[in-house]
């Protein structure tokens, strides 16, 4: 065990000493942070030609720290009759102080022209605001309801409507739906919303994918060469030739590799979480994703949850990125073969996001495979899998992911030897 120990330090030593590893790293971490940084770059302009005002400039990160103090006052408010008819109606308002209130009282007023609306930052913010209730309303009820007339009681209709919808697209079974019913319940009705639901932690599960896809070029990059190498220095025949073949070795390095894979994937997620939840907050983590991600989503969630689920699925995922890397590198025997491939798998995966619903079997495992697994494609999916207990698509990946990593690693361990003999 001791001689192992020191064999997979020198593997691992071998890894980290490889400065193509760490440019990989510097560069993609640095990528990983431009999603969340987006949001708060450049200046905001709003003119007021009709109110007379001068034209107002303000930064993206001046609006992103006002929409953090809720303006509107929405925080803690029911998605009922009354915000909904509000928030229709805060399309075309502007709110200001009544001064003959002291200054203490707000209220709206109705504007005919659209370019007089919103000339101040507080003005810009609460419609904003607003915006996202009637958002998400409209996603639901559609345009042509969005009326004065329209209550909160038809709203959640509509919800359960769109949510059966969804089960009759996806063919569920009689089993799952009564499943989905039953965690629907549990779903407070009315919503109560948050004031700002675009903040860090949902700005994390919506970059979440970018950073796989970034954790799986880094292993490309990192480990292609991984076993090659040996090819390539001329060591593969000594390595058979050592007392207990050429095992330990592959193990050492799977494992350093491994490792590596892993480290490099709790960086580049760490470095997303940190700038999202910095530069946009954490006042997002009660929202839930009923209130603006996913509204007929049939289980209660918040974005919080979202992200750590996403987060954490991608961090697992970085192992078997990593074995899959290491056995592409031993079936081709050459670095640069290996991370042609495997960056043609990446882009795969990338463009065949989806395969069609009525191939449920296929396009259900397609969907679970790492490189595919997103928010959309797994949180929100509807179909279920029945091992025992009924399972959620995110909630049994990580099963098939184990059963992927050990297949691979057996092939890798076939092939190892395989070309040792030769």
């Amino acid at each position: 065990m001791a001689d192992f120990g020191t064999l997979y330090r020198f593997e691992l030593k071998k890894l980290l000493q490889r400065k193509m590893l760490w440019i990989a790293l510097a560069i993609l971490t640095a990528a990983v942070i431009l999603p969340p940084a987006s949001s708060v770059i450049g200046k905001m302009y709003i003119s007021s030609e009709v109110t007379g005002q001068e034209l107002q400039v303000y930064t993206h990160y001046e609006l992103v720290q006002r929409r953090r103090q809720d303006p509107a006052g929405l925080e803690g408010r029911k998605l009922d009759t009354d915000l909904i008819r509000e928030a229709i109606g805060a399309m075309d308002v502007i709110r200001r102080t009544d001064e003959a209130d002291g200054g203490g009282a707000a209220f709206t007023v109705r504007q005919t022209d659209p370019d007089a609306m919103g000339w101040t930052l507080d003005g810009y913010t609460i419609q904003g605001e607003y915006w996202d209730i009637w958002d998400t309303v409209e996603s639901v009820v559609g345009q042509e309801d969005m009326t004065d007339s329209l209550t909160g009681e038809a709203y959640y209709a509509a919800v359960d409507a769109d949510r059966a919808a969804g089960y009759d697209g996806w063919g569920l079974s009689e089993g799952e739906r009564a499943w989905w019913a039953e965690q629907s319940e549990k779903i407070e009705t009315p919503l109560t919303v948050t004031g700002y639901p675009n903040g860090g932690w949902t700005a994390m599960a919506e970059t979440a994918y970018v950073a796989n896809l970034f954790i799986f070029l880094f292993a490309i990059i990192a480990l292609s060469g991984l076993f090659p190498m040996e090819r390539q220095r001329r060591t593969d025949a000594l390595a058979a030739c050592a007392r207990n073949g050429g095992t330990p070795l592959y193990a050492a390095k799977l494992l350093a590799g491994l490792t590596v894979s892993f480290a490099g994937g709790a960086v580049i997620l760490g470095a997303m979480a940190a700038a999202c939840l910095i530069l946009q907050g954490p006042e997002d983590a009660a929202t839930a994703v009923q209130q603006l991600i996913a509204p007929a989503f049939g289980a209660p969630m918040t974005v919080r949850q979202l992200a750590l689920i996403l987060c954490g699925a991608y961090l697992a995922a970085s192992l078997i990125h990593a074995v899959f890397v290491m056995a592409v590198s031993l079936l081709t025997r050459g670095g640069t073969t290996a991370m042609a491939v495997c960056f043609g798998t990446m882009m795969l995966f990338i463009m065949v996001y989806s395969l069609p619903r009525d191939w449920r079997a296929a396009s259900q495992l397609w969907s679970l495979l790492p490189g595919v697994f997103g928010n959309n494609s797994i949180v929100f999916d509807d179909r279920l899998v029945h091992i025992g207990g009924y399972l959620t698509c995110w909630q049994a990946a990580p099963l098939l992911w184990l059963a992927m990593a050990l297949a691979l690693a057996g092939l890798g361990l076939a092939l190892h030897r395989r070309t040792a003999k030769k």
